[in-house]
Parts: C-alpha cells; sequence; structure tokens
C-alpha cells in the first residue's frame, strides 16, 4: 500500500501559516477583555446583588417579628428597636456588612384591623450599591447603578392589645 503526499497550496497553506506565526494567542487577549467586561463581571455583580436582597429580607423579617411583640407607639418610633437598633445592630454584622448598602436602612411600620385580628405591615427600603461599578453600563440598577428595593410583610400581631398602646 502506497501513501500519497498532496501538495498543499493557495489559502489552506497560509492557513497553517498562520497558526505557527501565533496571530491566535494576539487575540486571546481582547476576547478575555469582553469576556471579564460583558459576562464575567455582570454575573458576579447580579450574584452579590441577590445575596444582598436576601440579607435585607432577613433584616426585614427581624424587624417583622419585633414589630409584631411591641406596643404600637415603642414599633413606631424613629428611635425604637424596629426603625433603629434593628438595622444598626444588622449593620454590624457581616451579613449587613457586606450586604452592599451604604446608610441604614429606611423602615415603615403600618397597622391595620380587620375584624378584630389586627395585622403589622413593616416595610424597608434599601439601596444596594453594584460591588464592581462597570462603567459600559451606566444606569442599569444592580451593575452600574445603585438598586433600590422596598420589601415588605405582615403578620398578626401576638398581642391586639399593643395596637392600642
Amino acid at each position: 500500500m502506497q501513501l500519497h503526499r498532496i501538495a498543499v497550496s493557495g489559502p489552506l497553506r497560509r492557513q497553517r501559516k498562520r497558526r505557527q506565526e501565533g496571530s491566535a494567542l494576539s487575540e486571546f487577549g481582547p476576547a478575555l477583555f469582553f469576556l471579564f467586561i460583558f459576562a464575567i463581571f455582570p454575573v458576579l455583580d447580579m450574584i452579590l446583588c441577590g445575596f444582598s436582597y436576601c440579607s435585607c429580607v432577613a433584616l426585614n423579617d427581624l424587624q417583622l417579628r419585633e414589630a409584631a411583640k411591641l406596643p404600637r407607639s415603642v414599633a413606631d418610633s424613629s428611635k425604637g428597636p424596629v426603625k433603629q437598633d434593628i438595622p444598626a445592630r444588622w449593620k454590624s454584622t457581616v451579613i449587613g456588612g457586606f450586604s452592599g448598602t451604604v446608610d441604614i436602612p429606611e423602615t415603615g411600620v403600618f397597622y391595620a384591623d380587620k375584624s378584630g385580628t389586627v395585622f403589622v405591615t413593616v416595610a424597608t427600603t434599601v439601596v444596594i450599591h453594584p460591588f464592581l461599578n462597570i462603567p459600559f453600563f451606566v444606569g442599569v440598577p444592580g451593575i452600574g447603578a445603585p438598586l433600590t428595593a422596598r420589601i415588605a410583610n405582615k403578620r398578626v400581631m401576638e398581642n391586639p392589645q399593643n395596637y392600642l398602646r
């Protein structure tokens, strides 16, 4: 059995020569730049925004549990535990410190009396700043601009008499 060699000429020969010169390696740098700027960094920002949002939901849950136990005058006070103490303690923890919020979250406490059952609603408004500010995504919340989230939840008051105090 004889093997025949076929002479390669024309465009195939130029392509083979190009690979040997290493020009594919010179295209790797810009491709890597675009991959990081337009894919990896935005996904990382969105993952961290999701973590921040979940930590703010945990804060809202802590505030709601406390507001359901306290009298209305204490829970609705701007210097009380629901609006000031719990967010300050949350901010000093690892979860609150890594949440991407710069300011203490704003909290609103609202009550609704429905046929003898008193519901308390706690609404927490937070501004989450992105972990990496990507200049190409200016104005996109969570990637190039701060993300404002409002988390609200309601619960039945443990002692309905606290509604009147």
